[in-house]
């Protein structure tokens, strides 16, 4: 029988209910804030699943940029919000593992290797910089394409379903994602 903790509950003892508030106004140092506390723990959760390092460190991201892209519907129970991270990296590594096991389905190149190690502070930081570029990316896209990478990579939907969302056709929504993730490739690539 699993224990309860403080943390498996909702409440730690550090309240993020401000922080989740000045989250809400667009207080970038909120994200962070949740960031620097809550971070080890959702890359841990998701790397538990992937198996992979940098697959986790992604989907930590990921957690963290959902976290800000719904920072308006965002509700916490209790006083953390490293539950609904938990949750959240947990749907996205899900995710994650389907899309592998479909391009393994392809006979694509599966590179990611299984690691063992933790993130050191360096790649904690580059990821904080990856997110904060990653943010910038996306503002600055048409507000279709914003809708089109929150439905398909945050949310988890398919092209498909994407698409009937937004009233557009399933080439459509692949091939304006497959651009976002190309820019995002180049302005991640260009940065180092």
């Amino acid at each position: 029988m699993l224990a309860l903790t403080p943390e498996s509950t909702g409440e730690s003892v550090i309240d993020d209910r401000p922080a989740i508030e000045r989250l809400r106004r667009g207080d970038r140092d909120a994200l962070t804030e949740l960031y620097r506390r809550h971070a080890g723990t959702v890359y841990w959760n998701a790397f538990g699943l992937l198996r992979s390092r940098p697959d986790a460190e992604e989907m930590t991201a990921d957690a963290f940029l959902t976290l800000w892209m719904r920072r308006h519907e965002v509700e916490i129970f209790g006083n953390s919000a490293l539950p609904w991270l938990i949750v959240t990296v947990k749907n996205l590594s899900r995710n994650r593992l389907r899309s592998n096991e479909r391009r393994r389905a392809e006979h694509l190149d599966d590179r990611d290797r299984p690691a063992t190690d933790t993130p050191s502070a360096e790649d904690l930081a580059a990821l904080d910089e990856a997110m904060r570029l990653v943010r910038a990316v996306i503002a600055a896209l048409p507000e279709v394409d914003q809708e089109i990478f929150r439905l398909c990579m945050v949310d988890g939907l398919t092209y498909q379903e994407a698409a009937a969302r937004l009233g557009l056709k399933h080439g459509s929504v692949r091939n304006r994602l497959s651009r976002v993730r190309l820019r995002l490739q180049r302005e991640l690539g260009d940065r180092g």
